[in-house]
């Protein structure tokens, strides 16, 4: 925390104070980039110290604090008593985010063009990854014998949120934190 103004440091820690919130050992419960579907989506605004410029949210949750706070990667790491834990938290968010750009631009290969459903391969990070369409337009993803036929609380509907989904069974974000 030596890299931070002393200035910095406190007021994040007023602003814990006025909220009568814990002042450290916060849990992060998830990262995410707010541009993630959308590249011109608005950024975020730190809730502790109000920087309008956050793409990488950090979820922190304390268990004696009745709800859960929306911050940047510094205030994270405040929160943490932590910050080099957050910036790495948050390197391997961004490392995530240029795997997916990548990912998105490989070609999957229909493999099964039945009367009942359509299927498509690709292999992804050593992974085998399928996509099944079946007659009735229900898309479903499957990854090491998981699949999902919803993707962010949506049934999956087209072709390209079962590409996302599959992504995200492949490399999936809860391996970052």
């Amino acid at each position: 925390m030596e890299n931070y103004s002393k200035e910095y440091l406190r007021r994040c820690q007023k602003q814990l104070e006025r909220w009568n919130a814990p002042l450290s050992e916060w849990e992060r419960k998830r990262v995410y980039d707010v541009r993630d579907d959308d590249k011109d989506a608005p950024l975020h605004k730190c809730e502790l110290c109000g920087c309008e410029n956050v793409r990488y949210v950090h979820v922190m949750d304390h268990q004696f604090y009745f709800e859960e706070v929306f911050v940047g990667c510094i205030c994270a790491g405040v929160m943490q008593d932590d910050i080099l834990k957050a910036q790495e938290c948050e390197r391997r968010v961004k490392n995530r985010t240029r795997r997916r750009k990548n990912y998105l631009k490989k070609q999957w290969t229909e493999i099964d063009r039945g009367v009942y459903a359509r299927q498509f391969r690709l292999e992804y990070k050593g992974k085998e990854l399928f996509i099944k369409i079946t007659s009735r337009n229900l898309h479903w993803a499957f990854c090491d014998g998981r699949s999902v036929c919803r993707y962010k609380g949506r049934p999956i509907d087209n072709f390209y949120a079962a590409v996302y989904a599959a992504f995200d069974l492949a490399d999936p974000v809860e391996d970052i934190l």
